[in-house]
């Protein structure tokens, strides 16, 4: 089931510019990512370096295809994180440690 595409956008920042992407492509960016590490972690597994000419990657349809079935739960994680995020920054303005033996700063 398609989902109905996001408004919202969210900005990557790099060393001399910022992007800004809509939810659902940072969604499909952050799934590629979690792809290509999980590869990476079996292959050290299986002690494969991948960085040899000789090794077979995986073929593209199967990163496609990790994409299409990850991109949904993706997609709810990337929102929830927003809103925690947002939400914590609040609270952390706002609140002052009660358990620390350091000095506060006001």
């Amino acid at each position: 089931m398609q989902s109905v595409s996001s408004k919202k956008y969210i900005t990557v920042k790099s060393d001399n510019k910022a992007h800004k992407l809509k939810v659902d492509e940072y969604a499909r960016w952050m799934c590629l990512i979690e792809a290509l590490d999980y590869i990476s972690k079996k292959a050290g597994q299986f002690k494969v370096d991948l960085h040899d000419k000789n090794v077979d990657w995986v073929k593209p349809l199967a990163f496609q295809k990790y994409i299409d079935e990850r991109f949904e739960s993706m997609k709810d994680e990337v929102l929830l994180n927003e809103v925690d995020l947002s939400e914590s920054e609040d609270n952390f303005n706002n609140n002052t440690c009660t358990t620390s033996s350091e000095l506060q700063l006001a």
